[in-house]
């Protein structure tokens, strides 16, 4: 099962929701970006989420080791990949987004999901490490 910190995943996703909810329209306003950093802790965990991506990769014809795609305004995308079988995806929805992601050695996968306004994403990955970050921005 892959885990967030100590938390498994879906209650570790449960939580998010909840805090959402409870931060209310006010809350939010004087919120900063929420980020939700899954990352696997065993091998298993790790080829499972690879092999999602690499599912996700096929049924949308994903072709080369990056895609990135984009709506909305003012958004900057830096990815850099060396080595082999890396793949990065990258989704930003809203206004004034960025993302940083580098991979380097081979076998690493990433995704990155931003939403909203104003989030920023930093992501190095040095041989075989997967991840999902997701982003909400007031």
């Amino acid at each position: 099962m892959l885990t967030v910190a100590s938390l498994p995943l879906k209650r570790a996703l449960s939580a998010s929701v909840l805090a959402l909810a409870l931060l209310g329209p006010a809350q939010a306003a004087l919120a900063s970006t929420l980020s939700l950093n899954i990352q696997p802790r065993t091998a298993q965990e790790e080829r499972a989420l690879g092999a999602a991506i690499a599912v996700y990769s096929i049924r949308r014809d994903l072709r080369a080791g990056a895609d990135v795609r984009q709506a909305g305004r003012n958004h900057v995308v830096r990815l850099r990949q060396s080595g082999r079988h890396n793949r990065g995806i990258i989704r930003q929805r809203g206004a004034n987004h960025e993302a940083n992601l580098t991979q380097t050695g081979g076998h690493n996968n990433q995704v990155i999901l931003q939403f909203g306004n104003g989030a920023h994403a930093d992501v190095h990955q040095a041989g075989g490490q997967s991840g999902i970050l997701l982003q909400f921005a007031p």
